[in-house]
């Protein structure tokens, strides 16, 4: 089996969502899952950024959106998603306007529709963090007086 291709967490309180989420994308990713946001956060900073965060919208305790605001907070570089059973359009708005989501996804999923939108995020995160790696390394050179490309500076 090749490497995988990436963490994601998938959080909702029905523990069969969590059994059916891991078995259909443990082949290719690394996949954490948690039955509460509470749970969650305590996940998150022991195991630190995941590529993509996914919350069942309504848990006891915490909702997703919430759960979500403060992965943003922590994390602003994990893509986060909604799955959820329920389509509430003020869930949807909220969900986009306060977590900045990338989908907001409806159970019951396709397994097909659910591997392709999660590889699809995991590649998001990872093109972001290139990006921001080939940025920093750029400040870097230019904070050093380098450009980097190995000219002379007359070329």
């Amino acid at each position: 089996m090749g490497e995988k291709k990436g963490k994601v967490l998938y959080v909702d309180d029905e523990e069969i969502n969590l059994v059916n989420f891991r078995e259909t994308l443990e082949d290719e990713f690394e996949v954490f899952t948690a039955l509460s946001g509470e749970e969650a956060l305590r996940l998150l900073a022991q195991e630190g950024e995941m590529a993509l965060v996914i919350s069942d919208q309504r848990m006891p305790g915490m909702t997703g959106i919430e759960f979500l605001v403060q992965v943003r907070e922590r994390h602003p570089d994990s893509v986060r998603m909604i799955l959820s059973g329920y389509t509430e359009i003020h869930e949807l708005i909220e969900a986009i306007n306060r977590a900045e989501v990338y989908r907001y996804f409806v159970k019951p999923w396709d397994e097909e529709h659910l591997r392709l939108t999660v590889g699809n995020a995991v590649n998001t995160y990872s093109l972001t963090q290139q990006i921001k790696g080939f940025l920093d390394e750029r400040k870097k050179k230019l904070a050093t007086g380098g450009d980097g490309d190995g000219k002379e500076d007359g070329r």
